[in-house]
């Protein structure tokens, strides 16, 4: 194995961790600060993949995803929550159990890629798989809308991963960006909701 590919093995694993850590925190501050985080190693690893296989589109998109998600759409939810005062001692309802389904959720998406792998002979997939599992949990397992904006966020950024190591398509920069625009519709119209009717305990973007 390449020092490349154990860099992006790395990097993969820390955001599997941030995945689970999203399923168990329960400030919306500390959710902010981590899928900032996980954006940041998913830029990273994009970027690594595009130097490797001398890709500048994947190197744009490495940009852009830090750029977005990492920077500018966690300095928006910021300073949303520190405009409402709700916020400040406020916890986004999860359970205790979150951990444990993760795990089990974690291993049943990797026995669900070995047919993947068969047909590919590439186990490069498995992680970003996972991730989509987990970041789909954080989705359903949240009941607060924005910190279902989080959870789809993540599951933005285990699409673009898996897409990264599973083809070269050129069409991934334009996968990335449309992906970004719907993150910020989903957020404008979250945002929209919350300056007239405060935070909101929804249901809607389940699923």
């Amino acid at each position: 194995m390449s020092v490349t590919a154990e860099v992006i093995n790395i990097l993969g694993v820390t955001v599997l961790l941030t995945a689970f850590l999203l399923l168990t925190e329960s400030y919306m501050h500390s959710l902010i600060n981590i899928i900032a985080f996980q954006s940041l190693l998913i830029g990273g690893i994009l970027a690594i993949i595009g130097w490797e296989e001398a890709s500048p589109e994947l190197i744009l998109l490495a940009g852009i995803t830090v750029a977005f998600r990492a920077l500018l759409i966690p300095w928006i939810l910021q300073r949303d929550i520190q405009n409402e005062r709700i916020w400040r001692n406020r916890e986004v309802k999860t359970t205790h159990h979150a951990i444990v389904v993760g795990l089990v959720l974690a291993v049943t998406a990797y026995f669900l890629y070995v047919p993947v792998y068969r047909i590919t002979g590439d186990w490069n997939g498995v992680i970003p798989f996972i991730l989509l599992f987990l970041s789909m949990l954080i989705v359903v397992g949240r009941r607060n809308a924005m910190a279902q904006i989080i959870g789809y966020i993540s599951e933005e950024n285990s699409l673009l991963y898996l897409a990264a190591v599973m083809t070269s398509m050129p069409l991934i920069l334009e996968f990335g960006i449309l992906l970004d625009m719907i993150a910020f519709v989903l957020l404008a119209v979250i945002l929209g909701a919350e300056k007239r009717y405060g935070p909101i305990e929804v249901e809607e973007l389940v699923g």
